[in-house]
Order: C-alpha cells, then structure tokens, then sequence
C-alpha cells in the first residue's frame, strides 16, 4: 500500500469517526442475511447498500484532517491532485475491506458459491460507485456539512428510483425477476458504473482543484 493511503487510513483508524458508518452497515447485514433463498437477490442489497455506506466513509475519510492539517499534509506530499487521490484511495480500502467482509459472510452461510464471480462483481461495482459518489459531496467540493446530506440522500434517492441507475438500480431490477439476466447484464452494468464513477471523480477533482 502506498506510504501516503497508509498513513490516511491509520489516520482515519484513529478518529474513530468510521465506527458510525462500520456499525450501521452490520446493522443492515443483519437484517439483510444470512440468506434462506438464491443468494443473488441477498448479494444485490448487500452491495447496493454499500453505496450510502461508502459515500459516508468518504465523507469521514475526506474531512479527518481539519482544513490546516490538510494544508499540511498538501504541502509535504506535493500538491492538491496527489493528496486528493490518496485520500479516494483510503476510502476505497475502508470501504472494500466492509465490502469483502460482507461477501465472504454471505458466500459462506449461504453455501452457494456457483455465483461467487457476479457477487464478487456486485460488491466491486457498488464500493466503487458509493467512494466516487462520496467524492462529490465531500470538502473541498462542499464544505458545508448541511448541503454534504442534502446531496447525499438526494444521490442516495436517485440510485435506488431512478430506472435502470447504474448500480443500484439496475441490479435491484435484474434481480427482481423470476429469472435474473445472464452474467452478461451484470458485466454490461459494471461497465456503466466504471464509467459513471470515472466521469463522476473527474468532475469533482475539476471542482475540488478550484477551491483549494
């Protein structure tokens, strides 16, 4: 792991502040699982509610440092752009590490392993979906915490209604049916989140770079 996403996340570790977002994804794993049936449909809500949760680490990841601290931290590592992406990269791992952690659960008391690669895909689309997403209503991008939510559960609200959203959505949607698409749509959906979250980093590191 790079020197620089090391010491983010230990910094994170000892704020404490991801104890909030860790406890409120067991509580929903706890009510989702252990499965009793197919275990797609458990894989499907599972991950899709790593993206609130993963939006909120980012949140916690991205404001840990106070704004002189972060300054700081700017200055000793080169510039805006190298931070940033190291603090993304930070959220990732807190994230995918939940992520994993729900996975291996879910795959393990469900005895079903003939879908460990689409549940695998599942949790990989959505941990990165939630940091991208997470990265547009953190600071820089927006300081204010009241408008960090407002957006947040605005985005939150979006991904689970809007038709056919990349991920949330369309997963809910492949997996509601009787016969849930072949391992193709789930590919074709991973393809549209990479490059939703792409267009979606790109436009907040634009923003977040003017406000520094």
């Amino acid at each position: 792991m790079n020197p620089l996403v090391r010491y983010l996340v230990a910094d994170v570790m000892r704020g404490q502040r991801w104890a909030a977002p860790m406890l409120a994804y067991l509580a929903i794993l706890l009510i989702i699982g252990p499965p009793t049936g197919p275990v797609l449909p458990t894989y499907a809500m599972a991950s899709a509610a790593l993206v609130p949760i993963g939006m909120w680490i980012t949140v916690v990841v991205m404001h840990n440092e106070e704004p002189m601290q972060a300054a700081i931290t700017m200055s000793i590592n080169r510039g805006f752009t190298r931070v940033w992406l190291a603090k993304l990269s930070a959220a990732l791992v807190c994230t995918g590490v939940l992520g994993l952690a729900a996975f291996i659960w879910l795959t393990v008391t469900s005895t079903q392993f003939a879908q460990v690669g689409v549940g695998a895909m599942d949790f990989a689309m959505t941990v990165l979906a939630g940091v991208a997403f997470g990265a547009v209503i953190s600071r820089p991008v927006m300081p204010k915490l009241g408008w960090t939510m407002v957006v947040g559960v605005g985005i939150c609200f979006a991904q689970l209604f809007v038709r056919q959203a990349p991920p949330v959505n369309a997963l809910i949607d492949l997996y509601a049916k009787d016969t849930p698409g072949a391992t193709g749509m789930v590919v074709l959906i991973a393809a549209e989140t990479v490059v939703l979250s792409a267009l979606v980093v790109g436009l907040a590191h634009r923003v977040a770079s003017t406000r520094v």
